[in-house]
């Protein structure tokens, strides 16, 4: 009888399975129609979530049934016949897209304001010194440099001007910090009821652990694959990057800057010069995904961190592409090139790729630890040697933050920044630059929070300060980034060391840049840049 059983299980396996996934789906949307009925605002992010199945769905559909003879008989020979055509039409291309952009910005930015003005003068003064740090500026190629730029812009005025793309990422975010709040259960159940007595410690730092173990999961399930594959696509296809550079590039959004070479680690070792360098530059002008938590616990508006680091991720391609020309064959131009040598997902199941995120973000959770750790004491006992030289010389209030606010106020200048802020705005510059991105948001904080007396910032400059903080750009970071990818490929360490330094400045230009362009389209419309308020400043940290 088990033998009949077993024979016509598997005689009949697939009509019997998809019989199971008819009914539950059937199941499924009367669940969906009955709850949307009840309350849809309730229902929003399952109507979100259920739209994105069902076009993803949709897509893989056509893909595998219908992909290969849509290439071939449409997009392929599309594809030939534009380029054969392309030096006539590219005039017409970029003239029309210049338009496009001067239209919709004279729309939204009508009657521009001189700080407005600033930023966009800002954005030229940055391109002019890119290109004269670029390694070889006769051989810049500016069909990236321009699409970037337009990609940015387009990015901001969706997100800055647009009532439905502001609301868009603002409910992204909430939805986010939701998920996150989940983690507390675990570190109230790991390290009992008073685990908030050491606020930092024991609820800031498991959520990081609990965001990679979120995004390895879907990993496994294939979802950051088509997220990052489809950004890649319009990168490449739009600013003429080689393939690899722009996965890396669209990885860079969703999470760090060493686990983004990781998924191109194949090609890391047959990748140009100028490919590396927009590897670096991209590490450098994003922020990792597992630290909206941190940033999220500090009282930033996450919102305005997940917008920072998507404009970003074009405008650092753009700069790098000026600051290093490509001046070699690429190997890799195509997905199509790539796809045989790309690793595929190793975990058996959904719970070993939660673990294996999980123990990613332990080695995460300990280099922020020990690094906040180490450069709070540092900035400490720097302050106090420029405070001990000056008050010998009976100057009082000679600090590290003093000193950064005078040398960097041109550039807070010329991203826009009210002249009133620019020396603040100037001193967050600094310790970014010097210290610690997390203790340079941290002061920002104190500053908005009025606990500094005798500083503040404008909504304006807070925002501005906000998009410029957004990057790994601290000086520390290079030997991050060149260990983190010369453990990938030992081969290339004498390069990648050679470029780092310019890359990280790369990385900086690039966060200028989005910081222009935020300034070009603000508008104060009451939304503050800061979330709920919490104790802290540059020197001390009482998480």
């Amino acid at each position: 009888m088990a033998m009949k059983l077993e024979m016509g299980y598997q005689k009949n396996k697939t009509v019997i399975w998809r019989v199971i996934y008819l009914i539950l789906a059937l199941a499924y949307f009367a669940y969906f129609i009955y709850v949307c009925w009840y309350d849809i605002m309730g229902a929003l992010a399952l109507v979100v979530m259920t739209a994105c199945v069902v076009v993803y769905l949709i897509y893989a559909f056509i893909r595998d049934h219908y992909g290969d003879s849509i290439y071939d008989d449409i997009c392929e020979p599309c594809g030939i016949a534009f380029q054969r055509s392309w030096f006539v039409l590219k005039w017409f291309v970029y003239l029309g897209l210049v338009a496009a952009v001067i239209i919709i910005l004279y729309i939204y930015t009508t009657p521009p304001k001189y700080e407005q003005l600033i930023s966009a003068f800002g954005m030229v003064v940055f391109i002019l010194i890119s290109i004269l740090l670029s390694k070889h500026p006769f051989d810049i190629k500016w069909r990236p440099v321009l699409w970037g730029l337009t990609l940015q812009i387009l990015c901001g005025l969706f997100i800055l001007t647009n009532q439905y793309g502001r609301g868009a990422f603002e409910w992204l975010a909430d939805q986010i910090i939701t998920l996150q709040n989940y983690a507390n259960y675990g570190s109230e159940f790991l390290f009992g009821e008073n685990y908030l007595d050491h606020q930092f410690a024991f609820q800031v730092l498991p959520i990081i652990i609990f965001y990679t173990a979120i995004v390895s999961i879907l990993y496994y399930y294939g979802v950051m694959q088509f997220l990052i594959s489809k950004l890649a696509w319009i990168l490449q296809v739009t600013m003429k990057t080689s393939a690899p550079e722009s996965l890396n590039a669209a990885a860079n959004i969703f999470i760090g800057n060493l686990e983004s070479p990781v998924m191109i680690r194949p090609f890391l070792i047959d990748m140009t010069k100028s490919e590396l360098f927009a590897v670096l530059t991209c590490g450098f002008a994003t922020i990792s995904g597992g630290l909206i938590a941190v940033y999220n616990h500090i009282g930033i508006n996450i919102s305005h961190i997940i917008s920072a680091s998507l404009m970003s991720a074009p405008a650092a391609l753009a700069i790098a592409k000026i600051m290093y020309p490509e001046t070699e064959r690429c190997k890799f131009k195509t997905q199509k090139e790539m796809d045989s040598k790309i690793p595929k997902v190793s975990d058996t199941n959904v719970i070993a790729a939660a673990s294996y995120g999980a123990i990613i973000g332990v080695s995460l959770v300990r280099a922020i630890a020990v690094c906040l750790m180490v450069f709070v004491g540092i900035l400490a006992f720097v302050n106090a040697v420029f405070m001990w030289i000056g008050e010998m010389a009976g100057f009082h209030g000679l600090t590290f933050e003093f000193m950064c606010s005078y040398l960097f106020m041109p550039l807070a200048w010329l991203m826009g920044t009210p002249w009133s802020d620019c020396r603040v705005v100037a001193e967050l510059i600094g310790i970014r630059a010097f210290v610690n991105e997390i203790i340079a948001f941290g002061y920002m904080k104190e500053i908005m929070d009025g606990n500094i007396d005798g500083v503040s910032l404008t909504p304006r400059g807070e925002v501005i300060a906000t998009y410029t903080l957004c990057g790994f750009t601290t000086i520390s970071d290079i030997g991050i980034m060149v260990g983190g990818l010369s453990a990938m490929v030992p081969q290339l360490r004498d390069d990648l060391s050679e470029m780092a330094v310019r890359a990280l400045i790369a990385g900086t230009l690039a966060n200028f840049m989005t910081a222009c362009t935020a300034g070009i389209l603000w508008e104060d419309v009451g939304v503050s840049t800061m979330n709920a308020s919490l104790p802290l400043n540059a020197t001390e940290v009482p998480w």
